[in-house]
Parts: C-alpha cells; structure tokens; sequence
C-alpha cells in the first residue's frame, strides 16, 4: 500500500509540474517603464495639475510613469504637458505651452526634465518647435537642445537649428546653436 500511495503522489506532482509549467508559459506584456529599474511605484493613464498662488501652473498626462525615489525622479512615457503663463505683465499670460514627446526624465529636486522622442512644443501665437530630444529647465525658464530643432514662428518661418537652440518656454526668445537654415514649409 505505501508503494501505491508513493506511485500516486508521483503521479499528481508530475501532472502539477506540467500544469505549473503550461502557466508559466504566459508572459505578460512588458510596458516602456516596465524597464525602469529600482521604480518605486508605478503610474497609468494618469493626470496631475500644480497650481501656484492660486493659478493653474501645469497640467500633464502620461500613458504610463514609474517613480523612482532613491534617485528623486520621475520617468514618464508618452506624455502631454501644459504649461501656462503665470506672470501677469507676459502677454501670454494665462495661455498654455504645449509639450508632447514619447518619454520624458524628470530629476524632481532640480525640476530639470529631459524630453526625447518625437518632441513637439507648441506655443502661443503659433509658434512651433520639432526635435527628438529637448531638455526643459523650469528654474530657468528655458528650453535648449544639442540636436537639430526645427523652428516655426508666428508668422509661418521655418528655420532649422542644425546643432540645437536655447530658446525660451513661449519660443519667443530663440537662438540658434552653430548654424541655421530655412526649413521645410511642411511642419
């Protein structure tokens, strides 16, 4: 009888192995922050707004972000970022800059954000900036970049950076690292 109590357990783990085995065959679908290291928590479709003395600062959304506290940031992907003007004598007060990229890094202490990944800005008055990677500093008020940018003003110009620009959030104060060519009229 303990020979025949020993075939059957063998029987049944052998039949549970093969079960586990068919289960972990399975493999989920690994998101872009899937791949962020050491992330502390993990953020989807989400949106977050700051306000600042009592107006509407930034609104952003992300289709996914990963919070990684030990390095004190933050790693967004596909992301949408308002940012409105809050000085009142700007005569863009209370109008938005619109930034839309594929990721974006940002180191929260130093409020520096690195945006990469089909990066267009959008800015009042019809002004707009293209390049794959864009670095903002918010402290700063600046945008600057050290790869080809290509620039729309208000007035419909095309101009490309062809070794990036520093430039300000509105895009209304813009200049072009090394030289600059006229752009494409296909923006």
């Amino acid at each position: 009888m303990t020979r025949a109590v020993a075939f059957i357990s063998a029987v049944l783990l052998a039949q549970a192995g093969s079960f586990c085995k068919k289960e972990s065959a399975f493999i989920p679908e690994l998101m872009h922050g899937d791949q962020v290291k050491g992330a502390d928590a993990t953020l989807r479709n989400f949106t977050a707004e700051a306000f600042r003395k009592g107006g509407l600062l930034w609104k952003i959304a992300a289709e996914e972000g990963y919070i990684v506290q030990v390095k004190d940031e933050t790693v967004l992907f596909n992301l949408r970022i308002e940012y409105f003007e809050t000085d009142r004598k700007s005569k863009d007060f209370g109008k938005a800059t619109i930034v839309t990229a594929k990721k974006g890094h940002l180191q929260q202490g130093s409020k520096f954000m690195t945006i990469s990944g089909d990066v267009l800005v959008v800015a009042p008055h019809g002004r707009k900036l293209k390049t794959q990677e864009i670095f903002w500093d918010e402290a700063k008020n600046s945008l600057y970049s050290n790869v080809p940018v290509t620039v729309q003003d208000g007035s419909g110009n095309v101009l490309t950076g062809t070794r990036g620009i520093v430039t300000d959030r509105s895009l209304s104060r813009t200049v072009f690292k090394g030289g600059v060519g006229a752009g494409s009229t296909n923006f």
